[in-house]
């Protein structure tokens, strides 16, 4: 096989593969939360092409804030689909830019924000959201389950 035929098959090959944001994937709290509230984040693999998310903000015993998303290709272009609680449309991120550990996405006719980051870091995963407003950070760690007490033991 010539080097043309191997390059071009590898060209192909790479074009029809899904980015990986596998690194979201997982349950996380965020560490940098305001005092006497609770911010959790709940990544899972539906499908090889669709990430949905759940965030939700906890005041006590109440949900005080919520977010639904998706993260899946739309018309062949990656986007992130953000949902607040009580809205029925959500509003579309397009993804600019990702690695095996990190993602952005920008929507400039939005309000606020007009950018989403996430990247991980080790065990932590950072996002912020920035553009049209002062940029605000959310560092997570992930969620430890506690072992469940066997009572057959």
């Amino acid at each position: 096989m010539n080097l043309l035929a191997l390059l071009s098959l590898t060209l192909l090959a790479s074009c029809g593969q899904a980015d990986n944001f596998d690194f979201v994937i997982g349950e996380w709290e965020r560490t940098n939360e305001d005092a006497g509230k609770h911010t959790f984040e709940t990544w899972v693999k539906r499908d090889a092409s669709t990430y949905l998310g759940h965030s939700y903000t906890l005041q006590g015993a109440d949900t005080v804030w919520q977010e639904h998303t998706v993260l899946s290709p739309i018309a062949g272009v990656w986007h992130l689909q953000v949902r607040l609680m009580g809205e029925t449309q959500s509003t579309d991120f397009k993804v600019t830019q990702s690695d095996d550990g990190s993602f952005t996405c920008a929507n400039p006719q939005n309000e606020f924000p007009k950018t989403i980051r996430y990247k991980r870091a080790g065990t932590e995963l950072h996002a912020e959201i920035s553009g049209g407003g002062d940029p605000i950070p959310f560092l997570f760690a992930p969620v430890l389950l506690q072992p469940t007490k066997d009572s057959s033991l």
